[in-house]
């Protein structure tokens, strides 16, 4: 996906430079593996651990577990049944993975997707400010109402209508956290092979 390395510059932050290893697992299988590293000369190592990561997913049958799961459709705000809801970003920490639904309309352009993850990026940087550091971020626009939320147990930046108020975004997110909980064995792997 080409917001993947947004999704990535996102959420984690290196000084210098990141290596990556990117490869598809099989020529049938549309998922890559994405092997990141800050040593520039890790190529082989990175190129061994894909050999060792492949065997293992071969073992396992998990490539034939990826390709269903990468076969059926993403989820769409309509499914969370906030009307008011455009999009979301949430991260859980316990399993440091992240879900969000298909990009939809208001955000159906590539410019629009754009100016959707820098709004993110916009709120992640005042919340994760070292000098003024905030649980939660509320930012008023023209074309959205966004609110981003740190607690220990997750991050969470979302866009809504902008006639929002502050007090139905909570309300909204509250509703949002009650799905994605319900929703989370379908979100995230909560039970991992052990390799």
């Amino acid at each position: 996906s080409p917001n993947l390395l947004t999704v990535l510059s996102f959420f984690f932050f290196f000084s210098g430079y990141l290596y990556a290893h990117i490869s598809y697992l099989e020529d049938n299988c549309p998922a890559c593996l994405l092997l990141l590293s800050t040593d520039r000369n890790a190529f082989f190592e990175l190129a061994e651990t894909r050999l060792k990561t492949l065997e293992r997913l071969k073992r396992y049958r998990c490539i034939e577990a990826i390709n269903e799961a990468v076969a059926k459709k993403s989820y769409s705000t309509d499914q969370v049944g906030i009307p008011e809801l455009y999009h979301f970003v949430y991260k859980s920490k316990s399993t440091a993975q992240y879900t969000s639904p298909e990009l939809e309309a208001p955000y159906v352009e590539p410019e629009e997707q754009d100016r959707l993850f820098g709004l993110y990026l916009y709120l992640h940087h005042r919340i994760h400010s070292a000098a003024r550091p905030l649980k939660i971020l509320c930012h008023v626009g023209t074309r959205e109402m966004l609110l981003g939320w740190v607690t220990s147990g997750f991050e969470l930046y979302a866009a809504f209508s902008p006639l929002v108020t502050k007090p139905d975004a909570i309300n909204a997110i509250n509703k949002l956290l009650r799905w994605i909980k319900r929703e989370e064995e379908r979100l995230f792997i909560l039970s991992s092979q052990v390799f």
